[in-house]
């Protein structure tokens, strides 16, 4: 019978050390009269010691390798990298509530209505200009082209107060949630 170090034995089968270490400490697995392991005395008992779930585990995902995961010597994610995992996500999850809390994240269809609402209102104020022509006509016979230029600076400016004003009250809507 061929014995290996637990170090050797441990590089073999893509486990740690420390891994090895433990089952002998455990009693799992034997060591022989010089310190060493029996390579197939110590898969044996570490076959009997298995946990049955670990196993289903492995299978399940044998086909699933390369699905995103980091897989550990045992199999599946290891308990740090689930941890990691998961502790990531409860992060950007508090980060999430936090930002909506402070009011920098708005709903989705909260937006879209007002932006709608406002875009309404705009393409009124637009649709209006046609109504501008007795007033361009009337400023073109009594003041030529200045008179023109005067009624249009009025007009545009009405027109973009109106829109900065439904676009402010968007803003206060879309805040106040």
């Amino acid at each position: 019978m061929e014995t290996v170090s637990q170090a050797e034995f441990a590089r073999s089968r893509g486990v740690s050390r420390q891994y090895i270490g433990k089952l002998v400490k455990q009693g799992k697995i034997q060591l022989t009269d010089d310190k060493k392991i029996d390579p197939a005395a110590a898969d044996a008992a570490i076959e009997a010691n298995a946990d049955p779930a670990r196993k289903l585990g492995e299978e399940g995902q044998s086909g699933a390798a390369g699905a995103g995961t980091k897989a550990s010597g045992q199999g599946g994610l290891s308990f740090a990298d689930s941890r990691a995992e998961r502790e990531s996500y409860q992060a950007k999850m508090a980060k999430l509530d936090y930002e909506k809390a402070m009011g920098r994240i708005l709903d989705k269809q909260e937006v879209l209505d007002a932006m709608t609402t406002s875009g309404r209102a705009i393409r009124q104020g637009l649709d209006g200009i046609v109504g501008w022509a007795d007033e361009l006509d009337a400023a073109a016979r009594n003041g030529g082209a200045q008179g023109v230029r005067s009624v249009l600076r009025a007009k545009v400016r009405e027109l973009e107060t109106m829109i900065v004003e439904r676009l402010n009250l968007f803003g206060s809507e879309a805040g106040e949630e």
